[in-house]
């Protein structure tokens, strides 16, 4: 558990925010969550990149059955839509009137962030061409090889052929400092999806590190720590709306019950806790499940749940009221409701952490 007095002091000098007037911290921490994040996938048709970009995601927002065409195709999920996915045409099989020439500006490559390489057997001299300029115009590039199950040579052991392959694509084209990294999608090879999650995140600064986090699907429990942290911001922002406007007095204590919703909901989707997922841990957690009743139904009633939060905050109104809100003085216009809210924000946290481990076990056991 946080120390929650300490955390938000904490969270606000990382920001840069401490002593600022609570409508500043909201206007920063929206501008925040609104910027879009950039990430590109390159290679031929059958390779993966639609069945990754879900894993990553952690649902289906790509569709691995389409056929591959000649533009770009963008996928747009997580925190305001803010994380795009860039499914990147194959770099020898665009139109003539975007020739290999022009493929760089015709597809504006350079508002990308990231550009993930995919291969499943070698890359092909216009991969390399295109990857080598890439590295040239100081982009930031990944090289994954799918289907690593697969791999396979009975004269060779598997580290010693994956070594042989990074070295012969990798490292002999683009210099020793590059990498690459060994994925598979099937069950039982989440510590690959992990690698990557943590190549990613690598490569961001500080913001975008934390939005992937917030919005990325866990595959080890260290992913989930960085989660729970970066998932303060969301705690954070939602505290500045609840110490605004519709404030409902709970407890003597006035708080906005729809933002308050909300907020749970949205930590509930950090940790992509959707349906199907809470029932898998139902089925063998049903006496452990009473606890996070609360949060499940809100996650699934939505903000049809006042009837379900109200209650929530009426318990845990006592323990606020002794406490010592002078530990919020950094923030200039922070009341009862915005402590309120950000403590039973954190409480979200908490138990939406320890669901998504519960299922994290259960999945990977399958």
């Amino acid at each position: 558990m946080f120390e929650w007095d300490n955390e938000l002091e904490e969270l606000l000098k990382s920001m840069g925010a401490e002593g600022s007037p609570i409508d500043a911290i909201h206007k920063k921490l929206k501008t925040e969550f609104e910027k879009e994040l950039n990430i590109g996938f390159i290679g031929s048709p059958g390779v993966g990149k639609s069945t990754l970009m879900n894993k990553i995601a952690g649902k289906k927002i790509a569709d691995a059955g389409i056929a591959p065409g000649v533009e770009v195709t963008k996928f747009a999920w997580g925190e305001n839509n803010s994380i795009i996915f860039w499914d990147l045409p194959g770099y020898n099989g665009i139109p003539e009137e975007h020739g290999v020439a022009e493929y760089w500006e015709a597809f504006e490559i350079e508002e990308l962030d990231i550009i993930v390489c995919m291969f499943s057997n070698k890359l092909n001299e216009h991969d390399v061409s295109f990857f080598k300029k890439a590295i040239e115009r100081s982009k930031d590039v990944i090289f994954v090889r799918s289907k690593a199950d697969d791999l396979y040579d009975e004269e060779i052991p598997e580290n010693e052929l994956k070594n042989q392959i990074e070295n012969t694509y990798i490292k002999e084209i683009f210099g020793a400092q590059h990498k690459l990294l060994f994925i598979s999608v099937r069950k039982g090879y989440e510590d690959t999806l992990d690698k990557l999650q943590e190549e990613i995140t690598g490569k961001l600064n500080k913001e975008f590190q934390e939005k992937y986090t917030r919005n990325a699907k866990a595959y080890s429990k260290s992913f989930l720590d960085e989660k729970e942290k970066a998932s303060l911001k969301t705690v954070l922002l939602y505290s500045t709306v609840s110490a605004s406007v519709g404030a409902v007095p709970i407890a003597g204590i006035a708080i906005d019950i729809p933002a308050n919703i909300k907020m749970v909901r949205k930590i509930g989707e950090n940790f992509i806790l959707t349906e199907r997922r809470l029932q898998l841990l139902e089925e063998g957690q049903q006496d452990k499940i009473k606890d996070y009743n609360i949060y499940l139904n809100l996650l699934k009633h939505g903000v049809n749940a006042k009837h379900l939060y109200v209650p929530f905050l009426e318990k845990i109104a006592p323990k606020l009221a002794g406490a010592n809100f002078a530990k919020f003085a950094p923030i200039v216009g922070a009341g009862l409701g915005f402590s309120l809210t950000f403590y039973s924000g954190k409480q979200a946290i908490s138990t939406c952490r320890e669901i998504a481990e519960k299922i994290m076990d259960k999945e990977i056991q399958m």
